[in-house]
């Protein structure tokens, strides 16, 4: 089994405020967004029907799956409708020019 790391990601230039940037690390789909100079970093999948939230929208802090139109905070991953489904949120910081994940 492979320990938690920092596993590097992107150039943070390629990283744009808001918008959602999707990322593979180590067989991991990432979805990276960037808000008011923050850096978050979700699984990708719906809790609901696993659609990829890549192609959902970012309003405010919540991003909408574009395919049943449930609701996440991007700030802790949980879905608006209920507190006990969240989405995996990973430890994400950018250094030296360079976003890295925790994974």
């Amino acid at each position: 089994m492979v320990e938690p790391s920092w596993v590097f990601a992107l150039n943070a230039n390629e990283l744009k405020e808001n918008t959602l940037k999707l990322v593979e690390i180590n067989d991991k789909h990432v979805l990276l967004i960037k808000k008011e100079g923050q850096l978050y970093a979700l699984s990708n999948r719906c809790k609901h029907m696993g659609c990829p939230l890549s192609a959902g929208t970012l309003e405010d802090y919540v991003l909408r799956c574009s395919c049943h139109g449930w609701r996440y905070d991007i700030k802790n991953g949980e879905y608006l409708g209920s507190r006990d489904i969240a989405l995996k949120v990973y430890g994400s910081k950018i250094e030296d020019s360079k976003v890295f994940v925790y994974i």
